[in-house]
């Protein structure tokens, strides 16, 4: 069953009108037919099983045939706080950590990133977002991640979550099942670094504001390939992987 984010001004009472973008798509491009069924979502934890009943390129309409519980959203919220990187890999790395359940992303500017102004992040932020909404409909997530703008790193090292970790290469001790032996959490940040890691400044200021650095293991892996196998180890910690 195909799945859209509708805004909820096109929800009205048992029906659904479908916004131009998305009557096109069912359509033109997916080509349904009438009576078929899909999921509508509001993005603010409402779902509903849309039977359609008139088909227009412009406006679609549907009846609403029942309302649904979400159950595909992690019992953690995870906060991913990304050295912000490359366009390509930035894009991949929102993709993939909304498959996976990833509850919000914040991009961070550090000594060793890809710099990046408010004003360019703003030009850019329409494709982001619409690429979290298509990756949020195909994994049948129960709402869109949320994509704060970059902030600079020791403003993000004051992030206010109640467990706080980090991904280091140098760390050596602790693994995240240390951490989470008999702990159990509703919301963490995570924080992945850029190519180049942090710097030992970075590690030291984030330490001091009660950042936990945590090991990955004994390779050393890409930053994509840390940000994937970090956040899917933390929400496997509460059971949703």
């Amino acid at each position: 069953m195909n799945h859209f984010f509708i805004d909820p001004q096109h929800i009205q009472e048992s029906r659904v009108l479908f916004p131009s973008d998305v009557s096109h798509q069912i359509v033109r491009v997916l080509r349904l037919k009438m009576d078929s069924t899909v999921m509508v979502l509001d993005n603010h934890g409402h779902q509903y099983e849309v039977r359609l009943e008139d088909l227009d390129a412009t406006q679609c309409i549907g009846e609403i045939v029942q309302t649904l519980k979400i159950e595909t959203e992690p019992e953690i919220r995870l906060h991913l706080i990304i050295a912000m990187t490359q366009r390509e890999k930035f894009e991949w790395i929102l993709q993939k950590s909304c498959e996976i359940g990833v509850y919000k992303i914040t991009p961070t500017i550090s000594n060793r990133s890809i710099q990046i102004s408010v004003s360019d992040f703003r030009k850019k932020k329409e494709r982001w977002v619409r690429i979290l909404k298509e990756a949020a409909e195909q994994s049948r997530r129960g709402m869109i991640p949320v994509l704060n703008a970059p902030v600079e790193i020791q403003a993000a090292f004051h992030d206010p979550a109640p467990i706080r970790l980090m991904a280091w290469e140098n760390e050596q001790n602790i693994r995240l099942n240390d951490i989470f032996e008999n702990q159990n959490f509703s919301e963490i940040s995570l924080l992945i670094g850029p190519e180049g890691g942090f710097s030992e400044q970075e590690v030291q200021s984030a330490k001091s504001l009660g950042w936990i650095p945590f090991s990955l293991g004994k390779r050393i892996l890409r930053m994509e390939t840390a940000v994937i196998v970090a956040s899917a180890l933390i929400l496997h910690q509460s059971g949703d992987i």
